[in-house]
């Protein structure tokens, strides 16, 4: 809160800056210069954090996947969470005119049956729809039985949906409600899925579990991730933003000790930051932004236009989940930018300790849910 309020306090200088900025961005000067390409392999303090963030840091370097290469997915059943809007709306999208079986995960019937109708007009295939609430656990115990019960095997699971930068609260388990459910949830689910995955893993060779982080996890809390439930759900030293990078590092540690625990069932488990993205997803950082100056909320709009569109975003997910080459060469426990390009995470994604006690912690947190 305090660097938005001392952005209010120097707009002017702001104006000055990013009129300026947007000028040279808009004349083509600064790909002239090579900044971006610059910026795309710059590693501050040895992070990652800005290779293939927008389109224009991807200049002059070949997508590391494409909508031509999607295979035909005419036999398999992928679940894709938070599949109404934004990236997920495009990932089921994309594997749908692949003729995969999709079920859309979505906290409202109305809107995931409204994206459902619109991809359905648009490839001609119908998908499934089901109610995923993962603040809720028996909101993801009741849909994951819905998907077992009517699905012998699962090809592929999708996390991507997630709360960003909200105000605190809890989820209904009483859990800080962005590590709550961007992790914690689709911990749970992933648990319960993980026996028809081993089916279809047995049956193709090969079954995936694609996890959508953020390069928001190179700013977490300076642990990493907290030591407890207590730390996480404290209100007292809730920051939003590292909260969210907390979450988004979780995702990362549990994408890496779920694949070292399922490389022998022939499940590959990767994660992927999609760059920053026009989606619904940014709507607190606007609200926030508009708090303290409608100036910078309104440039925000601006920025959205040079941002990923969704519909290409999508692609470095669904290299995760359905990329022929990434299923021949076995690759899990790796951490990919945009467009599909392995990356480097954050140094406390090399903490195996700490890796191990968000497992333990998450799990004993689960069992006493049940």
């Amino acid at each position: 809160m305090g660097l938005l309020s001392c952005c209010s306090k120097t707009c002017p200088i702001l104006v000055s800056l990013l009129a300026i900025g947007l000028g040279a961005l808009l004349s083509g000067h600064l790909r002239k210069w090579g900044l971006f390409s610059f910026l795309d392999g710059f590693e501050p303090g040895g992070k990652a954090s800005l290779k293939g963030i927008a389109p224009a840091m991807h200049d002059g370097v070949a997508w590391g996947f494409t909508v031509d290469e999607l295979p035909d997915l005419s036999n398999e059943v992928i679940v894709v969470t938070g599949a109404n809007v934004g990236l997920g709306y495009w990932t089921a999208h994309h594997l749908a005119a692949k003729n995969a079986t999709v079920v859309a995960a979505c906290r409202s019937q109305a809107k995931c049956q409204e994206a459902a109708n619109r991809i359905k007009e648009s490839t001609g295939n119908q998908i499934e729809t089901g109610i995923l609430d993962l603040a809720s656990f028996a909101s993801i115990r009741a849909f994951a039985a819905e998907v077992s019960h009517a699905h012998g095997s699962l090809n592929s699971l999708v996390l991507n949906a997630g709360v960003m930068m909200c105000p605190f609260s809890k989820t209904v388990e009483g859990l800080e409600m962005q590590v709550g459910t961007n992790h914690f949830g689709h911990a749970l689910l992933t648990k319960l899925l993980l026996p028809r995955l081993e089916v279809a893993a047995s049956a193709f060779g090969v079954a995936t579990v694609s996890v959508v982080t953020s390069s928001a996890h190179f700013s977490s809390y300076p642990e990493g991730i907290l030591s407890s439930i207590d730390a996480m759900n404290d209100e007292a030293a809730y920051s939003t933003a590292k909260a969210y990078g907390q979450s988004k590092l979780a995702n990362v540690l549990f994408a890496q000790e779920l694949a070292e625990r399922v490389k022998e069932k022939g499940i590959l488990v990767n994660s992927a930051h999609p760059g920053a993205v026009h989606t619904e997803l940014g709507r607190h950082i606007e609200a926030m932004l508009r708090k303290y100056s409608t100036f910078l909320a309104e440039k925000l709009k601006f920025i959205n236009t040079l941002v990923w569109d969704p519909k290409d975003a999508a692609l470095t997910q669904l290299f995760l989940s359905v990329g022929p080459s990434l299923r021949a060469q076995k690759i899990s426990g790796k951490y990919y930018h945009p467009i599909a390009r392995e990356t480097r995470p954050d140094s406390h994604a090399f903490n195996a300790s700490l890796q191990k006690h968000l497992w333990s912690l998450t799990e004993s947190f689960i069992e006493a849910h049940p």
